[in-house]
């Protein structure tokens, strides 16, 4: 199995924003859209570099593409030390540039290395160091902020990616599959080949982010605002991912065993955005709508990354990966800010939480897709 830690340092650099974006407002003066933006520069490199880092790992070999990648999410993240606007949208996008490559390495590798035996639970327990990771980020780096200062949470953040780095590098060996490495030359840079369903994949799981990914940003902020203390709204926003982590390797079981693909997917989207509604509707039952979610996000990830890993010649299974983290990135970087722009113009959650939803569906009918490309 491969080592967790470099996907679980993601994860927390990812998430790092919206435990402090309170901060950033009150304090640095940040309006809720450029805090957004934060989360949206953190995507932005992989716009341009999840398809060439793809290639290359398929090219080159994914631990050097993984180092490489793994170093450059660290040295940003400590670019944002000084607090000052521009070395925060600067870290964010030297650290997003690094990210951008390592989602689309790390999946690869557990492509590789399960394709044809357990991949869906392979791909399941993949899915519980993002979850890990954010629960962490919310629970952890929101006190410590709070306790000793933003540059505090920065500096831890780039201390686990230090981690994540060392331990890829120790642990991690590489193993090409057969048909690649002879020839690395002969690979081009080309989606032609591809077929339409890793297409399909990709939409579902760029509409699906949106929607989370947004929650995750303002959860905090929209239950603080509802009256919860702040280590409560916290918790609260991650419950969804302390549910998906015991039901996500459970749902890759049942890939292997069932055959399950688009039932999973179609099912998962409509219960998040159902959750997210009740959520802002009635948030005094936050605790039983956030749960829903939970079990909504743990259908959805195994699914995406198994099918990912099936649906494209095993020679471009990195470049397959890549496209998927393109539209991924395309849409959050334009997503987030967008949502978080509804909670500035209208002062209240209400349509930016229905938008999250209605993405989140669209998901669900995109995945249905699948059905008319066997």
């Amino acid at each position: 199995m491969v080592d967790p830690g470099p996907m679980l340092a993601f994860a927390v650099t990812l998430q790092m924003i919206p435990p402090i974006l309170g901060t950033l407002v009150n304090t640095l003066g940040m309006s809720h859209t450029q805090a957004g933006a934060l989360m949206g520069l953190f995507t932005l490199p992989g716009i341009f570099l999840a398809l060439p880092g793809g290639y290359l790992s398929d090219l080159m070999g994914t631990r050097r593409v993984g180092l490489m990648a793994l170093a450059l999410m660290t040295a940003g993240t400590f670019v944002m030390i000084p607090l000052d606007p521009i070395f925060l949208y600067l870290g964010r996008f030297l650290a997003g540039v690094g990210a951008g490559i390592l989602v689309v390495v790390a999946p690869q590798i557990i492509s590789q290395r399960f394709l044809g035996r357990e991949l869906g639970l392979a791909m399941g327990f993949f899915n519980t160091a993002v979850p890990l990771g954010t629960i962490l980020a919310f629970n952890v780096m929101g006190a410590i902020g709070e306790s000793f200062g933003i540059w505090v949470v920065i500096t831890s953040t780039g201390g686990l990616s230090i981690v994540g780095l060392t331990a890829f590098y120790l642990t991690f060996a590489e193993e090409r599959p057969s048909g690649q490495g002879e020839h690395p030359g002969s690979l081009s840079f080309s989606l032609r080949g591809m077929g339409k369903k890793i297409w399909i994949v990709a939409l579902v799981w760029a509409l699906f982010n949106i929607s989370l990914l947004s929650f995750f940003t303002f959860g905090i902020d929209f239950f603080t605002s509802s009256g919860y203390d702040p280590e409560v709204a916290g918790f609260l926003s991650s419950i969804p991912m302390i549910v998906s982590i015991f039901l996500t390797p459970l749902i890759g079981v049942t890939l292997d065993r069932i055959g399950w693909r688009v039932l999973p997917l179609f099912a998962g989207g409509i219960l998040c955005g159902i959750s997210i509604l009740l959520i802002v509707y009635d948030p005094l039952r936050a605790l039983a709508w956030t749960i829903s979610l939970g079990v909504g996000v743990a259908l959805i990830p195994p699914v995406i990354f198994t099918l990912a890993g099936e649906v494209v010649p095993k020679e471009r299974i990195g470049l397959g990966f890549g496209l998927m983290s393109t539209l991924f990135n395309i849409g959050v970087f334009f997503g987030i800010p967008i949502i978080g722009s509804l909670r500035d113009t209208t002062g209240v959650y209400g349509p930016s939480f229905i938008s999250m939803a209605l993405l989140a569906m669209s998901a669900s009918v995109a995945a249905l897709l699948l059905m008319t490309n066997r």
